[in-house]
Order: C-alpha cells, then sequence, then structure tokens
C-alpha cells in the first residue's frame, strides 16, 4: 500500500511518503477499515447540486469529477510519485493524505483531510514516550484522521461534507457563487429594482451571490411574473415592495434582502398535513 499527500506546493502537488513494510499493513488495515465506515449504512447517495445537505444514511457525489492534480494516476503509478523529501518538502503544506486500490480496470482513492493541528513539529521541543521514559523527538511527523473525507472511484467523488471538501479541492465550478457580472444582471433584472447597483454589488456577500446563482439557474424570474411573486409571497406573511411600474424592490436591509432571496430560491414551504409554514435551509427535489 502507498501513502500519498496531496500538496499546495507548486511542481510537487503530490509526493509519495516511503514507508516501512509494517507501516504499510498498518496502514492498509486503517484505509479499510475507514472505507468501511464510510459506506456503511448509506442508503442513497444523492448528485450535488449546492441546494442539499445530507442525512445520515445519504452521500453526496460528483460525476465527472476533474482529477486535475492527478491522484487516480499516483495510485496507478506509485513509483512515478516524487517521494517526500524533507529538505525539499513541508509537511506544513499538505491539505490531504490519500491511498487506493485497482481492481478490474477500477482506480479507488480513498481520501483523508489533513489540519494542521495533526502536524507533529520538530520546532521547540517536541517529546513523545518510549519505553518507560520521554524522549525528545528529532524529526517531524503527522497524524491521520479517524475517517475519510471522500472516495473518488470511476470518476465520481462521494463525500458527505462540502465544506469540508472544498478546503482540499477546487470545486467552485460545482458550487456556483454568482460573478460580478451576474449579479449586476440580477439586480437590473426587468423585475427587479434597486436604486444603486454598484453599492449592491458591492455589498453582495457569499451568501446572496450564492442565492443568487440558484436564482438565475432556476429562472423564477422569467417564469413568474411579478404580481404572481408578490401574491405567492404574501401567502407566507412575506412583504414584498414593488415600484410605481410593478418592479420588485430589492430591500436596503440584509436581513430583508436574505428574506426575499430565500423566497425567490423557494425556501419557503408547508407542510401539507399540519399546513405548517417552514423556511429550509437544504432541499432537493422529490421523486
Amino acid at each position: 500500500m502507498n501513502l500519498f499527500a496531496l500538496t499546495n506546493l507548486l511542481g510537487s502537488r503530490v509526493v509519495r511518503f516511503p514507508l516501512t513494510q509494517e507501516l504499510q499493513e498498518e496502514m492498509q488495515e486503517t484505509f479499510e477499515e475507514q472505507h468501511a465506515a464510510f459506506a456503511a449504512g448509506i442508503e442513497e447517495v444523492v448528485p450535488f447540486d449546492g441546494r442539499y445537505m445530507p442525512e445520515e444514511g445519504e452521500l453526496l457525489s460528483i460525476t465527472d469529477f476533474d482529477d486535475v492534480d492527478g491522484l487516480q494516476d499516483a495510485v496507478a503509478n506509485p513509483l512515478g510519485v516524487e517521494p517526500f523529501d524533507p529538505q525539499v518538502h513541508s509537511l506544513d503544506a499538505v491539505k490531504a493524505l490519500f491511498t487506493g486500490t485497482q481492481a478490474n480496470g477500477t482506480t479507488r482513492v480513498l481520501i483523508q483531510l489533513f489540519e494542521s493541528r495533526r502536524l507533529i513539529s520538530n520546532k521547540g521541543i517536541a517529546i513523545f514516550f518510549s519505553g518507560d521514559t520521554f524522549r525528545r523527538m528529532s524529526d517531524a511527523g503527522l497524524t491521520l484522521d479517524t475517517k475519510l473525507l471522500a472516495v473518488l472511484e470511476n470518476n465520481t467523488l462521494k463525500f458527505q461534507s462540502f465544506h469540508f471538501l472544498r478546503r482540499v479541492f477546487e470545486v467552485g465550478d460545482y458550487f456556483n457563487e454568482a460573478t460580478h457580472e451576474e449579479v449586476t444582471a440580477f439586480a437590473t433584472h426587468q423585475k427587479l429594482f434597486t436604486p444603486d447597483v454598484n453599492a449592491f454589488l458591492q455589498s453582495a456577500n457569499p451568501f446572496v451571490r450564492k442565492k443568487i446563482a440558484l436564482i438565475r439557474q432556476s429562472g423564477v424570474l422569467d417564469n413568474f411574473t411579478s404580481a404572481q411573486i408578490v401574491a405567492a409571497a404574501q401567502s407566507f406573511n412575506l412583504a414584498i415592495h414593488t415600484d410605481a411600474e410593478g418592479r420588485i424592490v430589492l430591500p436596503s436591509s440584509k436581513t430583508e434582502l436574505r428574506r426575499l432571496l430565500r423566497f425567490l430560491d423557494e425556501d419557503y414551504y408547508e407542510s401539507p398535513l399540519s399546513q405548517t409554514r417552514y423556511v429550509s435551509n437544504s432541499k432537493r427535489v422529490a421523486d
């Protein structure tokens, strides 16, 4: 079994950790156990769309994942990966640890998030207990996580937390926040009005940009009239103001703007049984 590190070092994005035979066997057993735990009890794999947070028994997936760092190539050809050299590579640059297997033409990559707290530094005085006494560490080291972050197989990446996944991979293309141009296009939509487009653009935080991207993707502003949107909002006691031309006014209040964006992204819903009204921060289209 081979152990690799994904780093943020230019020219050394992937390095291989040489291991003793005994440590290879222990690592293999550990990763196999973590993979079993990762897959245990999973009843459904939900395609990732940025709207849904998985529940117990669910994973998210990105199909046709672009393995730009070559994790699968490293697993397939480990000797072609440069070995870790403490004179060249720093453990501070490690973002993730991974290993993998090949069987029946399929490469499976098991990935762990690596956090700085798992780094054992030799700066200052670092000691470890051996035998019956403490000894000073002369070299740096690291500890492994207790669980997997993700599994990459057949170009499909499976994971549970997008928040932690984006610490390791550039996944912006799979979870878009609206660009400056898209925010401007939204603010100047024929059914919307804001007195100061530049001010709106400058105040657009990540939440606002995320919601704008999803609203534009859904086409809700193109599929419904302003009057229909206002009437639907009234049923949830949500006041939406319009100008003399019937355009929806984008609120200057951050709280009111969040409410409007969440409504346009259809986060508001009513229970079909109790008719209780809710606001959701996670949703997926029903089967």
